[in-house]
């Protein structure tokens, strides 16, 4: 062989690591992308049992309060105030409605308090009893611009439970030295085993007249919103696969909910095992989900995941040599116990969580010049920090 017929094999060698090296790069960059997401169920907005639980806390109508008959309702008409809420500095930032009147105290002495007491809905027993409700108070706290008097919030569970304290609000800084309300509130658990609430609203004077002002008080049970669950099925593998190949799968399993969501779905794997053996798997790495096989290449997973939960699956499969395959399109199947695919699946055909990758036809086929193996190995040690055997590989279409 001359110098030039070895130099043009060089040049020809040199090109087709350069390829394969691209194309191995390029595979593992499509890989890193293969995730396919189920969207996480809808969250259920906040429930509310049955609804307001004060009566008459804007002032407009009678009842509800007893005693002390010195908190009454105040006409905006009458008081210089208007429902508008302000910030510290004394900006409006909005307004509410405050209907015709707010609440004040009309008394002569200090403070005063006013109270009510009202059992607890009887549709929210059991899920107070389990823990997972709680109560917000909220009310706009006012008065006029150089008011220091205020006034307050206080609630407890039966009769001897801890108080909970709002406020108090309503003095002259809070409000930038400016006519006006803010919107103050306190959410707290409602403690297992309560059936009852008392809430007192005081009124704390600081000068001979009273201009302090307060709407809107409104108490209401809420529960936070139900699980969702979000699956993410994956491979490590993108593009065909060869004859003996590991291929590992991961499938997550995360409750991005406030309550506890239970998990039923069916990993369906008879699309993977014509084609390929099972390794290892599939195995849950929290008992929170258990894994269990129903036969015909579908596994069980089910249990029970507590609210920010995350916990995956894993199993890993050999691609089998070529001839021994089935269809030669591995495909592994994430669905609903209820969606299970009939018989074997040949292909994912669009569903949501699913992988498929073709098997390729691999026969060693030797492409190098025997007189420059020495310079091409050099070239892939250099170009891939190793030696590659170079394959011709012929995808099969599934």
């Amino acid at each position: 062989m001359t110098p030039h017929e070895n130099g043009a094999n060089f040049v020809k060698v040199n090109s087709l690591v350069r390829r394969m090296v691209g194309a191995t790069l390029v595979a593992v960059t499509a890989g890193a992308a293969g995730m396919l997401t189920a969207a996480p169920s809808s969250a259920v907005p906040l429930d509310t049992f049955p609804g307001e639980l004060v009566v008459n806390g804007d002032g407009e109508g009678g009842g509800g309060w007893f005693k002390n008959v010195n908190i009454a309702g105040a006409p905006y008409a009458d008081i210089g105030v208007s429902p508008t809420v302000v910030d510290s500095t004394g900006a409006q930032v909005g307004t509410f409605d405050g209907g015709n009147n707010a609440m004040t105290y009309a008394g002569s002495q200090p403070t005063a308090s006013a109270l009510q007491t009202f059992n607890l809905p009887a549709a929210a027993l059991t899920q107070i009893d389990a823990g997972i409700v709680s109560v917000k108070l909220s009310a706009y706290f006012g008065g006029t611009a150089d008011s220091d008097d205020s006034m307050r919030l206080r609630f407890r569970f039966g009769q001897a439970g801890m108080l909970n304290i709002l406020g108090p609000f309503g003095a002259a800084a809070e409000r930038g030295n400016t006519a006006g309300f803010t919107l103050q509130s306190i959410t707290v658990p409602v403690p297992s085993g309560s059936r009852s609430v008392n809430i007192f609203l005081d009124g704390l004077r600081t000068g001979t007249t009273f201009d302090s002002y307060i709407d809107n008080v409104s108490m209401k049970l809420e529960t936070p919103s139900a699980g969702a669950l979000e699956v993410t099925h994956t491979s490590d593998a993108s593009g065909p696969v060869t004859d003996g190949q590991v291929v590992n799968y991961t499938s997550t399993f995360t409750n991005t909910g406030e309550q506890p969501i239970a998990v039923d779905r069916a990993l369906t794997l008879s699309g993977l095992l014509d084609d390929a053996d099972l390794v290892s798997g599939p195995t849950s790495e929290n008992a929170a989900l258990s894994v269990t096989d129903s036969g015909s290449g579908v596994h069980g997973i089910a249990g029970t995941l507590a609210p920010g939960q995350s916990v995956t699956v894993t199993y890993a499969v050999a691609v089998k040599p070529y001839a021994s395959q089935g269809d030669h399109n591995l495909v592994t199947v994430m669905s609903e116990r209820a969606d299970i695919p009939a018989g074997v699946p040949a292909s994912c055909a669009g569903g949501p969580l699913c992988l498929e990758n073709p098997a390729a036809e691999t026969a060693a086929v030797p492409m190098i010049n025997p007189a420059v193996a020495g310079a091409a190995g050099a070239v892939l040690a250099l170009g891939a920090g190793g030696f590659v055997m170079i394959r011709r590989r012929n995808a099969v279409a599934s």
